[in-house]
């Protein structure tokens, strides 16, 4: 369910999507992937930033 829900929650769709069907599976992945990716470069730039101010 967090699959689904995880872009919901993002604001990257609504949930009409997923009651009607205008997004698939390979949306919702694709959608969880680039969430996936946004966090791993936050978590980079904040490792960096704390590593300059060490």
């Amino acid at each position: 369910m967090d699959f689904l829900m995880r872009p919901v929650l993002a604001g990257l769709c609504h949930m009409e999507s997923l009651d009607n069907g205008a997004l698939d599976l390979e949306a919702f992945a694709l959608m969880n992937d680039a969430l996936d990716a946004k966090a791993e470069n936050e978590d980079r730039a904040r490792a960096v930033r704390e590593a300059s101010h060490g």
